[in-house]
């Protein structure tokens, strides 16, 4: 992609304040392609960037530096007020992943004890049971000789393990169909207006509401989150969530949690069919720490390598791809002046793979993630569940339930992509594979 030479603003004649270059020409490629786009207008521009996405005002921002600034250091005058949140807004309501101020500090107490890792940790051998049953499966598939399609086998998993680890409830023969009705919702969230969505989110509802109602029958209190969320009190307030907020809560946590998780995974096995070498090193490190046994969490620190892959999959593939925040008030970044209003685009696609700060940023590398070379980078270069106090509050728990699947695979299968299938992003709500991914078993 090759855009014209930089077209900066012009500020008033009274104004001695700088402001950011702004590519000329048509937006048409960011609706097009936004992941090429993003990434030249980066390229070409520099490390702040103004676009004009209409309505709004933006600012693409790609250094680790101006991150920490927006996300961290002045993250109060940055809220979450933009169009994507929101179109999520409209379709799931107010939650955890959308709320600002008291109120999302009021949830965020709530739940976070759900999601402290000791409670994270007991959750391992029901992830590693659910990951069987899906290899019980794969055997027969195997023995057929057919390939299986790891995208739509992993968004079954993870809804299955999301939905038991969070929710209490087995979804069984209906997981499958329940996530079709999710990615129904996320693929319009970015059209707000489109006669579907309101189809999709109702329907979304109603297999929430079922989720809830089963949960409050089969109550047990504090066995998962959701039981959690229906007793947990304020510690401050003495307030309780009622059913309207449990009921947003549950649809952010399907919406954001199970399909990220599931991608990330599928972005792994992808890298992996094409990097033969490393599903090697994986799969000799797995089995001579496991041997025939299933992993527990107590594990995965004797397993560095596999963190390691699934850290550079998240580098070049990260899931949630973007994130954006308006300013409230004025304010100045790399000494450009941001006007309030101001929405700030946060690519995180581009920022994993600027120059800069990742050597030969476009190659599949696991040893980035060392402890020592984690040590020599900028610590704001990566940030796959974003950073900050709005750090996304299931990361704990997506990269456990990722790494105990990675590790029962690895001990049975190595996938092998189909010939001839040609594999690009798909930025969505989500940076999906913009097809199946057909791929041969082999033990």
């Amino acid at each position: 992609m090759t855009l014209p030479e930089t077209d900066p603003y012009t500020p008033p004649a009274h104004s001695e304040r700088r402001l950011p270059p702004i590519p000329r020409g048509s937006l048409r490629e960011l609706v097009r392609d936004p992941l090429g786009y993003f990434s030249t207008i980066a390229r070409q521009y520099g490390d702040i960037v103004c676009y004009r996405p209409a309505p709004d005002t933006a600012y693409l921002i790609n250094h680790p530096a101006y991150i920490q600034h927006v996300l961290v250091e002045n993250q109060r005058n940055y809220s979450k007020d933009t169009y994507s949140n929101r179109a999520f807004k409209k379709s799931i309501g107010e939650g955890l992943i959308n709320l600002e101020g008291n109120a999302w500090l009021h949830q965020r107490r709530l739940m976070q004890p759900s999601f402290h890792h000791n409670r994270l940790e007991a959750l391992d051998g029901m992830i590693v049971q659910a990951s069987r049953e899906m290899l019980a499966s794969w055997q027969v598939v195997y023995q057929e000789g057919k390939p299986v399609d790891v995208a739509r086998e992993m968004a079954s998993l993870t809804m299955t393990i999301t939905s038991r680890a969070l929710f209490g409830v087995d979804l069984g023969n209906e997981v499958k169909a329940i996530g079709e009705i999710i990615n129904g919702v996320a693929d319009l969230l970015e059209k707000p207006n489109h006669p579907r969505l309101q189809q999709a989110a109702a329907e979304f509802a109603a297999v929430v509401d079922r989720i809830i109602a089963q949960r409050r029958r089969e109550f047990q209190v504090g066995s998962d989150l959701l039981s959690s969320l229906m007793t947990a009190r304020d510690e401050e307030s003495g307030a309780r969530l009622d059913d309207q907020q449990i009921r947003n809560e549950v649809m952010g946590l399907l919406l954001a949690g199970y399909e990220t998780t599931a991608n990330a995974l599928t972005w792994t096995f992808y890298l992996l069919s094409q990097h033969p070498w490393a599903v090697q090193r994986l799969r000799m490190q797995v089995r001579q720490t496991l041997g025939a046994r299933n992993p527990a969490s107590s594990d995965l620190a004797y397993l560095p390598y596999l963190r390691q892959v699934l850290d550079e999959s998240l580098r070049l593939f990260p899931p949630a791809w973007i994130i954006g925040r308006r300013a409230l008030a004025d304010d100045e970044i790399g000494g450009y002046h941001v006007p309030a209003g101001t929405v700030i685009a946060i690519c995180i696609y581009t920022l994993h793979r600027h120059a800069d700060f990742w050597e030969q940023p476009e190659r599949f590398d696991p040893e980035r993630f060392t402890t020592e070379r984690i040590a020599g980078r900028e610590r704001y270069a990566y940030m796959p569940f974003s950073i900050g106090p709005r750090q996304c509050i299931g990361s704990g728990f997506a990269l456990l339930e990722a790494s105990l699947i990675l590790a029962c695979i690895t001990q049975h299968f190595e996938l092998r992509l189909m010939d001839g299938i040609d594999v690009q992003p798909q930025a969505l709500f989500v940076l999906r594979p913009n097809r199946d991914l057909l791929m041969s078993l082999h033990t």
